[in-house]
């Protein structure tokens, strides 16, 4: 049985009120009662996700090269905290690799129906360079549950929404997704746990699994999120070492993602796409 540790209920009351206080919770309610009622949602499916990691931003360069050489996550974090910035901006080499990615992928991306993003400046930005067309045709969606672990770092701290409102071209869709005009979420002196972020990228599953119709989905956020989501979740599990491997800076990566049951009961499994 998996038991949260006792300050998750914490992070995921914060959760619900920020939701409750936008409307977000009784507008979503509302929905799922109606498609219930109208069209139950399936008790199992499929669909294609394309998962991409955001470039390099400004509080990786060290902190990942440290990593890569093997230091332990208490100096992986100490780095990041050392060069951490208010919703940390790509890089020039993180921009870099947006373009770059963009021309490796070619016209492969143009069959996505839906790129939801996490709304933090690096992955919408790395998802406008990557995938042009799809953030241009949309829908192209801004989603909380798909943000960096929260907490601590003010590079996990996301603008509000109007400030997301004012970015330029292509428009994002703040409305759909986003549990309040500010960050209700992020605090300054505690990281969250690494299971409630785990349960937000399970809400997010549910979410696309349950609210959307499209069959192929880019989802847009960070290294955290991914892996904790693909590795730490009872009912979420990677079927492969490819599907579950941590992320570099801008890597894509499509999974076949498939359901099995409903509500809080839903488990999903995840296999990687061989090219």
């Amino acid at each position: 049985v998996f038991t949260p540790p006792n300050d998750v209920p914490m992070f995921l009351a914060r959760r619900r009120l920020a939701q409750a206080a936008s409307g977000v919770v009784f507008l979503v309610s509302a929905r799922l009662a109606t498609a219930a009622a109208e069209a139950p949602a399936p008790p199992s499916g499929k669909k294609t996700l394309h998962f991409l990691r955001h470039g390099q931003a400004q509080h990786n360069p060290r902190a990942e090269a440290a990593r890569a050489a093997g230091c332990s996550f208490d100096d992986f974090l100490r780095l990041m905290k050392e060069d951490d910035a208010f919703d940390a901006p790509l890089t020039d080499l993180g921009r870099q690799q947006g373009h770059e990615a963009a021309a490796r992928l070619g016209d492969r991306m143009n069959t996505v129906e839906l790129v939801v993003c996490s709304p933090l400046s690096r992955a919408l930005d790395t998802a406008t360079l990557v995938l042009p067309g799809p953030t241009a045709r949309g829908p192209f969606l801004a989603h909380d549950d798909l943000r960096e672990r929260s907490g601590w770092m003010l590079n996990a701290k996301r603008r509000s929404r109007a400030e997301l409102d004012a970015r330029p071209p292509p428009a994002v869709d703040t409305r759909t997704a986003l549990w309040s005009e500010a960050d209700e979420l992020w605090q300054p002196d505690e990281l969250e746990p690494k299971v409630a972020c785990a349960e937000r990228g399970y809400q997010l599953l549910r979410w696309i699994s349950e609210e959307r119709t499209e069959a192929e989905v880019a989802v847009v956020g960070h290294g955290g999120l991914f892996t904790y989501l693909l590795n730490e979740h009872p009912k979420v599990h990677a079927l492969d070492t490819r599907a579950s491997a941590r992320f570099e800076n801008c890597e894509l990566r499509t999974l076949h993602l498939t359901w099995t049951g409903s509500g809080d009961a839903r488990v999903f499994e995840l296999c990687s796409v061989r090219e």
